[in-house]
């Protein structure tokens, strides 16, 4: 079982802060000219000031070399829905035990319907990279055993 100690860091103090969002009808293209102008990985999508998926280069890079995708289609047809998030007070355990469930690399950090940041795995690797061995096997005890 995780040590509560390491459970009770806040997701908070490790989160990007740097978040961009598009509306859903934006296009591939310049969703990844914004992505590119703006140094970052991934985009939020909106609709009707609603956050309602996050896309990816992954997700564009597949959309258009393995499924031919259109650049002129909306994001909304290559996006990841429904959004995986946590909250800005959950734990770094909590994170990293969703990301390792869902099979993701990134989730928004969301108050009450207001996005505060994003933790990716490169985030938590960072906070991982401190921990000792026996730290190291609290956190993933349980994914080791399936």
């Amino acid at each position: 079982m995780p040590n509560l100690e390491k459970s009770k860091i806040a997701i908070s103090n490790f989160m990007t802060l740097n978040i961009k969002s598009v509306q859903s009808d934006t296009s591939v293209k310049d969703a990844s000219k914004i992505m590119y102008e703006n140094h970052v990985p991934s985009l939020l999508v909106e609709e009707d000031g609603k956050i309602i998926g996050i896309v990816t280069y992954t997700d564009i890079a597949l959309s258009l070399a393995i499924y031919a995708n259109d650049p002129t289609s909306q994001i909304r047809a290559i996006m990841s829905t429904p959004v995986i998030s946590v909250t800005s007070d959950s734990s770094i355990l909590n994170a990293v035990e969703l990301m390792l469930e869902k099979k993701i690399h990134k989730l928004p950090v969301i108050d009450d319907g207001d996005v505060q940041g994003i933790i990716s795995a490169t985030d938590l690797m960072s906070l991982l990279s401190v921990l000792n061995e026996e730290q190291f096997y609290d956190v993933f005890s349980i994914h080791l055993s399936k």
